[in-house]
């Protein structure tokens, strides 16, 4: 922000001021927003005759049901495009403005805010205790990016998905100035920012595709049986009983509940870093956790404290390596799943009726690892008690069978096949994001960083805007240029 020469009036002198908070500002779809009145939030103006005003607007958010697309091959309503959930906890969607006429000297705190505040002082309220904040809305991202022509990378990306949409939590931005300068010092304007998650969701074929290879794959899991025998020698209370039996009655077969893979999304974490739902064909990218870090209940760093006008994948751009760091972390997440999904039996003779010899250990990878796995011995019809010396045993077996199932994935060619092109989508996706979708956080006129072309057009000299969010797709006039949770103070005049 410029902070010299500060322009002072005569002390005594009264000002008219001015202060906003504007939930939704700019365009979507070929729709101005600053034009439509229903939208237009909060605007407080202290001047003569009204020394002090205190605004605050809730946003109503049907008014996009309203308001017709009208750019390109957009049809519909905005609505269609942006979405913003109706019924959200209280402070979620309101617009504050406070403006104070008061003469240069004195205490005026002008207040612009919007978003996840609190409606009778502007003051931020995002929770931070909870580990699933409010979703604010989605905006529907493959419709828009249609509309973009002659960009590689775009094409690139529309060829691989059938949807994408980024889904963004609770939003808050304020804008605070204590001075009634023309142009204050640095110190006497504050604009502070919150987002609780941003989470991109894909959907494509190559989901579908995956979950197929999975099926053809995972039931070709074979464990040693040898290797299963040793271990049960290394035991020395079960001497007996292996030499009555031989190798070559022992089974041991493992077998995956495939039908359960769709049951719920892999990895289990909301917050990890790449998700897929095989139910319903999606990728969803925490983009905190891609950047470094998840909401996990409190402040996010990784989307909070950022510099003015950071632009996410260019200037807090992903870790190096990150698209194959991001499949080979979700197998990962698989194997975790697969720990109960995947029932192991170890079976040689009889552990049933007079006199039987044999034994029997059941149960899901993760009852063999932990120890908790059934198993019974019998020599001659008495049972063997292996006491301390269980545990260990039925470990082995489970790391034996997870070390099995570890190479069947990672050594998969059909497997390795069907992650490249989830690969391939991702490397396309995040080309875009760093070239033609613009995804800003902490979106600021008259400070650090690249400007959105928004505010360079629209934002008077004197007045300081932030918002917590700022979208827009490069090189396309009103296509997407959108601020959400936005505030802002100034201009002040001098009488």
């Amino acid at each position: 922000m410029a902070a010299s020469p500060t322009q002072c009036a005569p002390v005594g002198t009264l000002f008219d001021a001015q202060a906003r908070g504007r939930f939704l500002s700019g365009a979507i779809g070929g729709v101005n927003l600053d034009n439509v009145a229903a939208v237009e939030g909060a605007h407080a103006q202290a001047v003569a005759g009204t020394p002090i005003d205190e605004e605050s607007a809730g946003l109503d958010v049907s008014v996009l049901n309203t308001l017709n697309l009208s750019l390109g091959g957009l049809t519909g309503a905005v609505s269609d495009i942006l979405t913003i959930v109706a019924a959200q906890d209280a402070g979620v969607l309101n617009q504050y403005a406070y403006a104070n006429e008061a003469a240069e000297g004195t205490n005026t705190g002008e207040i612009g805010a919007s978003g996840a505040v609190n409606q009778a002082s502007g003051a931020l309220t995002l929770d931070t205790g909870s580990s699933n904040p409010p979703e604010l809305g989605s905006i529907d991202l493959r419709s828009l990016l249609q509309q973009v022509a002659g960009d590689n990378s775009v094409t690139q990306l529309l060829s691989y998905i059938s949807d994408l949409r980024l889904n963004i939590g609770a939003l808050a931005g304020r804008a605070y100035m204590d001075s009634l300068c023309v142009e204050p010092d640095v110190d006497q304007v504050e604009r502070d920012y919150l987002i609780a998650y941003l989470r991109l969701v894909v959907e494509s074929d190559l989901v579908g595709q995956l979950l197929t290879t999975l099926n053809e794959v995972l039931p070709t899991l074979t464990i040693s049986t040898s290797a299963v025998w040793s271990i049960l020698q290394g035991v020395p209370l079960l001497g007996g009983l292996l030499s009555a039996l031989g190798q070559s009655a022992l089974e041991v077969t493992a077998t995956v509940d495939l039908a359960q893979l769709t049951g719920e999304p892999i990895p289990d974490d909301v917050n990890s870093a790449l998700r897929i739902d095989f139910e319903d064909g999606t990728i969803t990218l925490d983009v905190a956790s891609l950047l470094g870090g998840a909401y996990t209940g409190d402040i996010s760093e990784f989307l909070n404290e950022l510099s003015p006008n950071t632009r996410l994948f260019v200037d807090a751009g992903l870790p190096g390596g990150a698209v194959v760091a991001l499949t080979d972390s979700w197998v990962d997440g698989l194997i975790e799943r697969l720990k109960d999904l995947v029932f192991v039996s170890v079976r040689a003779g009889s552990v049933t009726g007079l006199g039987a010899t044999g034994l029997l250990i059941e149960g899901t990878l993760r009852q063999f690892l932990e120890g908790g796995a059934t198993a019974t011995f019998r020599l001659l019809g008495a049972s063997i008690n292996l006491g301390a010396l269980l545990n260990p045993l039925l470990a082995s077996i489970g790391d034996l069978v997870q070390d099995t199932l570890d190479t069947l994935l990672n050594d998969s060619a059909l497997l390795d096949t069907a992650l490249g092109g989830v690969n391939e989508l991702l490397a396309a996706l995040f080309d875009v994001l760093s070239g033609v979708l613009s995804i800003t956080v902490n979106a600021q006129n008259d400070a650090s960083g690249t400007i959105p072309s928004y505010y360079q057009a629209i934002t008077p000299a004197g007045r300081y805007d932030v918002a917590a969010l700022h979208l827009e797709i490069l090189g396309i006039a009103n296509l997407l240029n959108l601020s959400l949770a936005r505030g802002s103070v100034g201009e002040n005049t001098p009488r």
